[in-house]
């Protein structure tokens, strides 16, 4: 009778629940593009959890509300998601809405439209100077005289008031632009023009859309969200070309990214004209590098357009683990020239990948990967036909996701036997133990 108490008639439990935090604004608007997104998907069993808040500093309780419920959080923006990391708070994977140059320009033409601003006589904080620019450019206005102060932790938002207060006084600027609502509403309520950045509601479903996934992983063993970086080498490939020609080819990447990625049910969005940001699950990445032995789209793009990419792929326990690590390796990509991907977890292990040549036929008597894998491990343990996922991962020299889907290869070829999980002594998950079979190789792989 208990346990039937426990239920809820007529309610299905989700399959996974997202926390959304910040203020009630921004919370607002992560509601909003939640629903829209389950709206075009009604398949998705998922829901999201509201905790606004009014003031930073009802910001842990609020987590503290919903921590044991999600599996996921989404922060309204960088400032929220390392107060919570720093704070300790964090217990989920999470991701937050991130700064980019949509928002900057929403709120550009917001502006122009409802305040006449002066675009040349603002200050800016949170965005870096170099997208400042960047964005300028792209509208060809003047950025000389814009001011900005960068976000680059906690701290630093806690100074944004006092970076806007002074430019106004004097007249240097006419508007502060803020991400902060409380430096938003400050400010006005000093009397100086004030708007705040928001963020475009593609750039909060991208939040939402990785937040889904890092919620899948929490649901998978020990699943970690994974992205991937991709750069168009433009030197020696694009250089030369017309721009409307480079634009055409830059859109013949972007098509054949979203094939493949969508194959996987991972994300692509395009960061910048050559540039583009791919979110997919650990699985996804172990589909798309065939159990990281190489380079993602390389080969294909280079034998279809032409074109020559760099690859930088990053793992994490949070989006902007994952983000650092991706983008990290695309330098190191770059720095070879392209043709490669670069794999960083966040260890002191570097990974390059190599373009894939298009798969021949094996001939006959020739082994077998999972024959090929086999040998390899009883010949790391010749004495003991019993092995787990970590002497797998070290005799074949890869991670233990990969060693632990290697096994999997070896069951279906017949060439491995699962045994009964083993209790580990101090509780917690069993250990899983397999009994290798090399009697199983065919004699003309052995003879070969």
């Amino acid at each position: 009778m208990a346990e039937r108490d426990l239920q809820v008639v007529g309610e299905r439990t989700p399959e996974m629940a997202i926390g959304l935090f910040g203020p009630r604004t921004a919370v607002r608007a992560m509601m909003a593009a939640g629903k829209a997104m389950l709206a075009r998907d009604p398949r998705r069993s998922v829901r999201f959890l509201p905790a606004a808040h009014d003031d930073v500093a009802e910001a842990a309780d609020g987590y503290a509300r919903l921590a044991d419920r999600i599996d996921a959080a989404v922060f309204s923006g960088p400032w929220h998601y390392d107060l919570a990391r720093e704070s300790g708070y964090l217990s989920v994977p999470a991701s937050y809405v991130r700064l980019s140059g949509a928002a900057l320009y929403s709120t550009l033409l917001r502006g122009r439209i409802n305040d006449q601003l002066d675009l040349t006589r603002i200050s800016i904080d949170s965005l870096s100077r170099e997208s400042v620019e960047e964005a300028y450019a792209e509208i060809e206005v003047d950025s000389s005289a814009v001011r900005c102060s960068p976000y680059t932790d906690p701290a630093s938002a806690l100074e944004f008031a006092d970076f806007h207060r002074p430019l106004l006084e004097s007249g240097t600027v006419t508007t502060a632009l803020t991400t902060i609502l409380g430096v938003e509403q400050q400010l006005r309520a000093e009397g100086f023009s004030a708007m705040r950045i928001r963020p475009t509601p593609a750039t909060v479903r991208e939040a939402l859309e990785t937040a889904v996934l890092l919620g899948y992983g929490t649901k998978l063993e020990g699943q970690q969200i994974a992205m991937l970086a991709v750069q168009v080498v433009t030197e020696g490939s694009l250089a030369g070309h017309t721009s409307y020609w480079q634009q055409e080819a830059v859109l013949g990447v972007h098509r054949m990214l979203l094939d493949e990625a969508r194959a996987v049910g991972a994300t692509v969005v395009r960061r910048s004209d050559g540039q583009f940001g791919i979110t997919t699950t650990y699985d996804g990445l172990d589909a798309l590098t065939s159990h990281l032995t190489h380079a993602p789209f390389v080969t294909a793009v280079k034998q279809q357009l032409g074109l020559p990419l760099a690859v930088g792929i990053g793992v994490g326990h949070t989006a902007r683990d994952a983000e650092a690590n991706a983008y990290a390796g695309l330098d190191s990509a770059l720095e070879r020239h392209g043709d490669v991907a670069v794999y960083l977890d966040g260890s002191d292990r570097q990974l390059v990948l190599s373009a894939s040549a298009p798969r021949e036929p094996a001939p006959a008597g020739e082994q077998s990967r999972a024959e090929q894998m086999l040998e390899r491990i009883v010949a790391a343990h010749p004495d003991d036909l019993i092995v787990d996922v970590a002497d797998v991962s070290a005799a074949l020299e890869v991670t233990g996701r990969t060693g632990r889907r290697m096994l999997k290869q070896l069951v279906e070829a017949g060439l491995a036997w699962p045994l009964p999980a083993q209790p580990t002594p101090g509780g917690g998950r069993p250990r899983l133990r397999f009994r290798l079979l090399p009697t199983k190789i065919s004699p003309e792989s052995l003879s070969s």
